[in-house]
């Protein structure tokens, strides 16, 4: 898919007090310009407005910095002198958080349930910002400001941040009269959050089409909306007609952590529009001046960025005297200059995947986020084991995979149910496991070859593994500390696993040593089945490997994985700690299979930090592709190193000599 923006793009945070001084007194446009070439940067998203609702151009409908350099269009001469160095450069404004106009308009803030303003109190001390309602002519306000930046300046894109009312609704006048107008209840946390949703919805939809009518297309991003759910018409994908693209903002040491990239890359590779990976250069999170990660670790997130078919984008703030670090854009351009020898091997690539995860969270249209346990759990695994997959929601075209994992927790109703079993009746595959597509409305189910009975009554409990599946492990009935399912099989239902049942469950009256009770007996009970190319495990494996990191977990499901999807788009001969995915890239007619591989190791070497220092590097590491027909030519990118091919009718193969950090690996067909 194309890019939106090129590929080594800045984030460049200006949120500046009113207390400081000499805003802008050291920017010098050449200079900023020159530092941003000079490290390989080639797309940058320059501030219009901050958090703190202050302007850095000379605005007519907002508030200037009271203390910004006098006579300084400092906006302006960023935009000029970057499109001298042939540099994107993108606005940014902000919505509901907005200082300025919290001060002068409190009744535009927003309102929660207890009549509270929302956000930062008078004396509070947190991080916490005013919150504005987009419900108020506060949106008026916010539309104006975006039209006078884009006929101001020759801005490439828009980037629009904090796009939301906070859940479960907003309150104020306005609001609470505008539900009634509606016949919504304020007093309902339902119909709070349905107003919310119409309420951001409408803003995005009108700020895109005032945009629009003065620059058509001109890319716009609607950010702290990103969510998965099941639902979804409650999740992202009737908002993205207002928007061009997505950034996934996602700051592994700012809280985000390392699943979170990932897990969301890997929805929005199904949407249908481009993508945008979003890290940070500093040690922890926003604002953290004086912060600076290890290139192993900016390294690692550029890296599985273009992996993952994304554009890359370093968060940096600009210091308020207005001039960039030097030893921030050293470190960016140390991995900035590798992602540009990369990219032609990158650009207009379409990542492949033959697995497609549902997701299982049903998260509320006004939430931000939710419970991913299961969703992380699969990711986690898939990733481990070094299969090509998706999370896709129940809208998706499941005929693009071959087989189709529904983790643990996903609601089936009839519509879906019928889906996937047309998707079976195709020829696809099929890995269910927990409660998904059982319940007491539709307990049985003919395609997966089981009859639900009702939860477990023991938790923990131990898997027996019978001889098929016992091969992946020492031979021992292993624990299951989430609670499972039992299930009857249907006929034609093979069963791989049993369930062990403890003596008893854990209370203050029955309990034995320091944990739960050991296996008393194993059952005919089962807990593994698979008919056909279905297979069933009656416990929530993706969420106890999610929440417990059980090896076994992992390696049962890599068992039935390789009875249900045997020939796999990529095998890889190297540990768990590898990342390997494959791309198609159609170059001058010629088509490309371009694997990524990844080996960065990130450490949890403080209470709360994962932290990716080192580079460990890995040798003779072989790779198998499967491909169409024989490739013409495998070869090392971009160093151009042929290396020696075979072919088995079916995988290309070859060695990969060292793996230090990141390889590309082409497959010219």
């Amino acid at each position: 898919m194309k890019a939106i923006f090129p590929y080594r793009h800045i984030h460049l945070d200006f949120h500046t007090s009113p207390l400081i001084p000499d805003v802008g007194a050291d920017f010098d446009p050449e200079e900023f310009a020159a530092t941003l070439a000079e490290a390989g940067v080639n797309s940058i998203c320059c501030f219009a407005k901050c958090h703190h609702g202050l302007s850095y151009y000379p605005t007519k409908v907002g508030v200037v910095h009271p203390h910004l350099k006098p006579g300084l269009d400092l906006l302006g001469e960023q935009v000029a002198a970057c499109h001298r160095h042939g540099i994107n450069v993108t606005a940014y404004t902000t919505v509901v958080w907005d200082e300025e106009a919290a001060e002068k308009h409190p009744e535009w803030r927003q309102v929660d349930k207890a009549g509270r303003p929302v956000g930062r109190g008078p004396i509070d001390m947190s991080h916490r910002w005013r919150f504005l309602c987009m419900n108020t002519p506060y949106a008026d306000y916010v539309v104006a400001q975006a039209e006078e930046i884009v006929q101001a300046y020759p801005v490439d894109g828009l980037f629009v941040d904090i796009t939301f009312q906070s859940p479960p609704g907003c309150v104020c006048n306005a609001c609470v009269r505008s539900m009634l107008e509606k016949g919504l209840d304020p007093t309902s946390d339902a119909d709070l959050k349905e107003h919310s949703l119409r309420i951001e919805r409408s803003f995005m939809a009108r700020l895109s089409e005032r945009v629009w009518a003065l620059r058509p297309r001109l890319p716009i991003f609607y950010n702290s909306r990103l969510r998965l759910t099941a639902d979804p018409e409650a999740g992202n994908p009737p908002e993205l007609e207002h928007q061009t693209h997505v950034e996934i903002e996602s700051l592994p040491s700012g809280g985000w952590g390392y699943n979170h990239f990932p897990l969301y890359v890997r929805y929005f590779q199904t949407q249908g529009i481009p993508h945008l990976g979003h890290t940070g250069r500093f040690h922890k999170s926003w604002a953290d001046f004086g912060g600076l990660k290890p290139k192993a670790a900016l390294e690692y997130e550029c890296f599985r960025m273009l992996a993952s078919g994304s554009s890359c984008c370093v968060g940096d703030q600009l210091h308020p005297r207005g001039r960039l670090d030097a030893g921030v854009y050293q470190r960016i351009g140390e991995v900035y200059r590798q992602v540009a020898e990369v990219e032609p091997w990158c650009e207009d690539s379409e990542p492949l995947a033959d697995i497609g995860v549902l997701l299982a969270a049903k998260i509320p249209a006004a939430e931000r986020t939710g419970d991913y346990s299961t969703e992380e759990g699969a990711m986690r695994m898939l990733l481990e084991l070094h299969q090509q997959h998706q999370l896709v929601d129940r809208n998706a075209d499941f005929g693009r995979y071959r087989l189709l994992v529904v983790p643990d927790a996903v609601e089936v109703d009839a519509p879906l149910r019928a889906k996937l079993d047309a998707f079976v009746a195709a020829g696809g595959a099929l890995l269910v496991t927990g409660r998904s597509g059982l319940s007491a409305e539709l307990p049985g189910w003919e395609t997966l070859g089981v009859t639900w009975e009702g939860p477990s009554p023991y938790a923990p409990e131990f898997l027996h593994l019978e001889p098929e599946l016992a091969a992946v492990a020492p031979p021992l009935d292993y624990v299951v500390y989430e609670r499972g399912e039992r299930v009857r099989a249907l006929p034609g239902a093979e069963v791989l696993a049993r369930v062990g049942e403890p003596y008893f469950n854990r209370t203050p009256f029955t309990y034995t040593s320091h944990q739960h009770s050991p296996i008393a007996r194993v059952t005919d009970v089962p807990a593994i089945t698979r008919r056909g190319k279905v297979a069933y495990c009656a416990y929530p494996l993706f969420r106890a490997y999610k929440l417990h990191g059980n090896q076994i977990y992992k390696q049962v499901i890599a068992g039935l994985l390789a009875s249900l999807l045997p020939d796999p788009l990529l095998k890889v001969e190297a540990p768990s700690t590898a990342e390997a995915t494959v791309l198609r890239q159609e170059v001058g007619g010629e088509t490309r299979l371009v694997a990524h591989l990844l080996h960065y190791v990130p450490q949890r070497r403080t209470p709360s930090l994962d932290l990716v220092e080192d580079v460990i590097p890995l040798y003779d590491v072989g790779l198998a592709v499967k491909a169409p027909s024989r490739p013409r030519r495998a070869y090392l990118a971009p160093q151009g190193t042929d290396l020696p091919l075979q072919w088995d009718g079916v995988y290309a193969s070859c060695r990969v000599p060292k793996l230090e950090g990141h390889q590309l690996i082409c497959f010219t067909l």
